[in-house]
């Protein structure tokens, strides 16, 4: 019997044009050998990276059970089953896509944000820059001199003390905030902190028409699991995993690719419920109905250049005007 590698669901064309491709395929990853890291251990094995200090340095020991082991850690790992496999579906209703970018506060207080007011200035050089954080760093020198000749009744004053008080003792700050009614101002901004990476949920409900189509979803259910698991090594300690498949995802309508593109992405979750609207069988003993849920994640965080190149992909025009 031929190994199958193609799937798909509802095996009769019904009318409906809408479909979702998922490709499964296995990266061919580099051996340890085939990367810088050997030049490294070798160098190191013959006495040419002395230099090296920290977490770079590598132990002679070490290095020479790395590289005795590189063999274990990649050759002893079982084969792929098969080459690049797809499941061809019908595309779901509401589909999800959802961008996310990771933004923290930050407070900037008072030296932070003359700092800031200084990098703003288009004529400022480091000196300056310097120069103006670090007349900051304490309690203004004539906000003081009010403070001893008004009793800290000016708000330059109150600040002052503030800013004194903050670095003595918060209950002693937190009464002069009580008493004058004046707070130290935070300068609180948003800063970047990185991209979320995407996150994909497809959810499709197969009601087998026939005993072929049964068995069909049976092998779609098996397809799905088995490229989601790494492989193991054979050895008894089974020490190394191999990174499972791939997805590449394709979203068609009538054969012209519909919404947003989705980078490679790995299979993260596969749910399956059998028979959700009631406890019946088919002649043969195959379940009514199958849902299927599925959870990917993409290999990595978009950038813009991806967006705009999807961009280019869809309506190239638009790209043009943009870029």
């Amino acid at each position: 019997m031929a190994f199958q590698k193609n799937f798909k669901f509802p095996l009769e064309d019904n009318g409906y044009k809408g479909r979702i491709i998922f490709e499964a395929v296995q990266e061919n990853y580099k051996t340890l050998p085939e990367t810088i890291f050997n030049g490294l251990v070798k160098s190191q094995l013959q006495g040419g990276v002395e230099d090296l200090e920290g977490p770079e340095a590598v132990p002679a020991q070490s290095a020479a059970a790395l590289a005795g082991n590189q063999r274990t850690v990649r050759g002893d790992l079982p084969p792929r089953i098969g080459n690049n496999r797809k499941a061809t579906l019908y595309l779901p209703a509401a589909l999800q896509f959802q961008d996310n970018v990771e933004y923290t506060n930050i407070d900037l207080g008072i030296v932070g944000q003359a700092a800031a007011k200084a990098l703003a200035n288009p004529t400022a050089t480091g000196r300056s820059v310097l120069g103006a954080a670090t007349s900051n760093m304490l309690p203004d020198f004539q906000s003081l001199q009010d403070a001893f000749n008004m009793g800290l009744r000016s708000e330059g004053a109150q600040v002052a003390a503030l800013r004194l008080s903050n670095k003595l003792s918060p209950e002693v700050q937190g009464a002069i905030e009580t008493t004058t009614g004046i707070a130290l101002n935070p300068n609180r901004r948003s800063t970047l902190r990185g991209i979320g990476v995407r996150q994909f949920r497809f959810t499709f409900k197969m009601i087998p028409e026939s005993p072929e189509e049964a068995q069909e979803v049976k092998k779609i259910v098996q397809f799905f699991r088995e490229e989601m698991y790494p492989d193991t090594s054979d050895d008894a300690l089974s020490a190394a995993l191999r990174f499972p498949s791939k997805f590449k995802i394709k979203l068609l309508y009538d054969n012209k690719k519909v919404a947003t593109r989705i980078l490679p992405s790995f299979l993260a979750s596969v749910d399956v419920v059998y028979n959700s609207t009631g406890m019946a069988f088919h002649k043969d003993g195959e379940f009514q109905e199958t849902d299927i849920s599925l959870s990917f994640i993409e290999e990595r965080a978009l950038t813009k250049r991806d967006v705009l190149e999807d961009a280019r992909d869809l309506k190239p025009d638009y790209y043009e005007r943009v870029t």
